[in-house]
């Protein structure tokens, strides 16, 4: 089968979220099952086009005009990458926008590169038995394909993956001129969202199958809780939905092979030689207690007002732990984990920055590694917490609630902790109950170590669910 995937980020060439990681893992998966592959996505300002190839150069009409558009190649691992060129859309310092606020033009920039994708595929002479696009920045892939390019490419199915359905891609109604819809698609069954235009719906309405990232995500999404104003509308197309849970690159992610930690290891009892490494490297006190990691955004989506509000009451319990916090989000967060970080130097690291490196010594020398979201589609820090020994403390909601087994002695092979309400007094509750196996239970809490750092989250297995959507949509 020949495979095109639609992404507005792919690692390890833009990233600001776990988007990329799937867009950079799941096509080498797929070309190791046997599938061709080609990805796209825009070529931003932070991509060096100098070790591209120059592979077509096509006129986009677009915006009421033709844009003339350089298309840019790659190959890893035998799967092909293009990159979209355009200076005005995307020679910019970010990827959607600045801090919290979108660029304006969005609306236009990834309608240009949903139209751009389509003219490429014809002049490349690529034909896609599946396009699969991702999220509300390619969604619109599916509305022009069915739209304009039924003759072009007639035998044509399409997969949209929801990653978030918090991020929708909303815009004036007025954008319909610009991105070249006809009025007719402005109804409630088409894309109209309370008299504007949403990107993510016509993904939804145009796809011949919608995926989203873990079987318990695909029935929260369809409830007034999670569905973000859209839960109608997935209930309505219940029967094209389904959830595959995301994989890892196990390459990426290995401890016996990792160059950014201090020591490979194998088996999680070495892991001891990292913990003090890190110590060392953010001036913690180099002793032996429990450390929890966090490598996340610091938002109230990822449970972080919950998380500082826990962190807090155990250190003012003088509780002897260390807390290793990567990432960077929202304000109020951000300066309450500074308070605490300030008033508990020996006993908190807050780095509000990304920094990949640093985010592979922490899975690497952290005892835990705590999501307490308050909703995730996915989640891949507990996957890749598995791989290095780390045992994930989890709230349970979407691929969280489908990949760890809560601690108890109910349940056969745990592999981390799960707590239901969301509520700091829950986290807190749940991060004893990791300090006790800690500092009481070391030999169970090795056991369930070794057991987690076996379990198997590739992309290999994941993969082959997407295939099997493909072959049965495709007939």
């Amino acid at each position: 089968m020949n495979i095109v995937l639609a992404s507005s980020e792919v690692f390890p060439f833009s990233k600001t979220g776990g988007l990329a990681d799937v867009a950079g893992a799941l096509p080498k998966a797929l070309v190791q099952n046997g599938l061709k592959v080609s990805v796209f996505s825009p070529l931003y300002k932070s991509i060096d086009k100098t070790h591209l190839t120059l592979a077509n150069n096509v006129d986009i009409g677009f915006d009421n005009r033709t844009i003339n558009t350089n298309i840019y190649k790659t190959s890893i691992d035998a799967c092909d990458f293009y990159f979209v060129e355009n200076e005005a859309y995307f020679n910019r310092d970010h990827l959607y926008g600045i801090g919290a606020h979108d660029y304006e033009d969005n609306a236009l920039r990834f309608g240009f590169f949903s139209k751009a994708i389509l003219d490429s595929l014809k002049a490349l002479g690529i034909k896609p038995d599946v396009l699969h696009s991702n999220d509300w920045q390619s969604a619109l892939v599916n509305v022009y394909l069915k739209l304009f390019y039924k003759e072009t490419f007639p035998n044509t199915k399409t997969v949209f993956t929801i990653h978030n359905l918090g991020y929708q891609g909303v815009f004036d109604k007025y954008y319909m001129n610009n991105l070249g819809l006809p009025w007719e698609l402005f109804t409630i069954d088409g894309l109209e969202y309370y008299d504007k235009i949403n990107f993510l719906k016509g993904g939804i309405v145009f796809a011949d199958a919608v995926t989203t990232v873990s079987k318990t995500y695909a029935q929260e999404i369809q409830t007034p809780e999670y569905g973000f104003g859209l839960d109608g509308l997935l209930r309505k197309f219940s029967y094209k939905l389904s959830g595959i849970v995301n994989g890892i690159d196990v390459d990426v992610w290995d401890p016996k092979t990792d160059k950014f930690i201090d020591y490979n290891f194998n088996d999680p009892k070495d892991k001891i030689k990292n913990k003090t490494a890190i110590q060392k490297l953010l001036n913690l006190p180099t002793k032996n207690v429990p450390v929890f990691g966090i490598v996340s955004r610091l938002a109230a989506q990822k449970g972080m007002d919950i998380f500082s509000k826990s962190i807090k009451e155990l250190l003012e319990s003088h509780t002897d732990a260390q807390f290793i916090i990567l990432g960077s989000g929202e304000n109020d967060i951000e300066e309450s984990l500074m308070q605490i970080s300030n008033i508990y130097k020996d006993k908190v690291s807050l780095n509000l920055k990304f920094d990949e490196p640093l985010a592979h010594k922490i899975y690497a020398s952290s005892d835990f590694f705590v999501m307490p979201s308050k909703y995730e589609p996915c989640g891949l820090g507990q996957m890749i917490a598995y791989r290095y020994g780390t045992l994930p403390i989890v709230r349970a909601t979407g691929g969280l609630k489908d990949t760890v087994k809560n601690y108890s002695n109910r349940v056969k092979n745990p592999t981390g902790f799960v707590f239901e309400k969301y509520d700091s007094q829950e986290l807190t509750k749940t991060l004893k109950k990791a300090i006790d196996l800690f500092n009481n239970k070391k030999d169970e809490l090795l056991k369930i170590a070794q057991h987690v750092m076996q379990l198997d989250y590739s992309w290999k297995n994941q993969a082959k669910e997407y295939i099997k959507l493909y072959k049965k949509i495709y007939g």
